[in-house]
């Protein structure tokens, strides 16, 4: 039976040295989400949830030279706070302690490191230090949400609202009824948007999702550009998440 494990944790600290030993190991991806309020509808864990399926699946294409770190699934919710249950923590505990976990990769040897992110109060914080903690490391490191990948046309064929990903939405509510739909409560739906949601449309989403962080990786691992800005879709537009002019 052939071994599919990518996560870190799923290995022992052999089997780990003699990969990178073999020098199997390229890359490894440290998944970045949230633990925040959804709406009434939709499950906290959702972030944390989607961005540990394409970090898992991505490296599952690309097995066995890419692992993934145990996710972080705590980011900066502060502005979700009023919302008893959400967890946040300040943007410079979350950047630093995400730096940490990358230099401990970088330490194994690790030369190539995507930072995978699944929830939009993480991409300003660290889009501002990733070009200091890439001085820092000394190696190839990048930072991306899985949105970033999409073709626009696919988007605005598929979202009715216009918008993706929008919060607790059309989108994220489409996707979590394929990955996870006893996560979707139906009966507490009051979103407008959300209620757009469909099965069909998350499965129309979550490949091409898979297959554009998987050629992130591919490209980094070949020592091939990356050029794919860090973007919210909306109105038609694919707009720049730090600058917020179109891209």
């Amino acid at each position: 039976m052939s071994d599919s494990r990518v996560f870190v944790g799923d290995l022992t600290r052999k089997e780990f040295r003699e990969r990178m030993d073999a020098g199997t190991i390229k890359a490894a991806i440290v998944p970045t989400a949230a633990t925040e309020q959804h709406n009434e509808h939709l499950e906290m864990i959702h972030d944390t949830l989607h961005v540990t399926y394409m970090a898992e699946q991505a490296a599952k294409a690309l097995h066995p030279q890419v692992v993934v770190a145990t996710p972080i699934s705590i980011g900066v919710s502060e502005h979700w706070m009023e919302h008893a249950g959400t967890l946040t923590v300040r943007p410079e505990v979350f950047s630093e302690y995400v730096f940490d976990v990358c230099h401990s990769l970088k330490r194994a040897g690790i030369e190539n490191i995507l930072i995978l992110n699944g929830h939009g109060g993480n991409v300003k914080p660290l889009m501002r230090r990733i070009d200091e903690y890439r001085d820092k490391l000394k190696v190839n490191l990048r930072f991306q949400s899985y949105w970033d990948v999409y073709d626009p046309k696919l988007v605005f064929e598929l979202m009715e609202h216009n918008r993706l990903p929008g919060h607790a939405c059309e989108f994220e509510t489409s996707t979590m009824l394929v990955l996870a739909p006893e996560r979707v409560h139906k009966e507490d739906l009051d979103n407008e948007s959300a209620a757009l949601g469909t099965k069909e449309k998350g499965e129309q989403l979550l490949k091409p999702a898979v297959e554009g962080v998987s050629e992130i990786l591919r490209k980094m691992i070949a020592g091939e550009d990356v050029d794919v800005p860090p973007v919210t879709y909306r109105e038609g537009n694919r707009i720049h998440m730090i600058t917020g002019e179109p891209v």
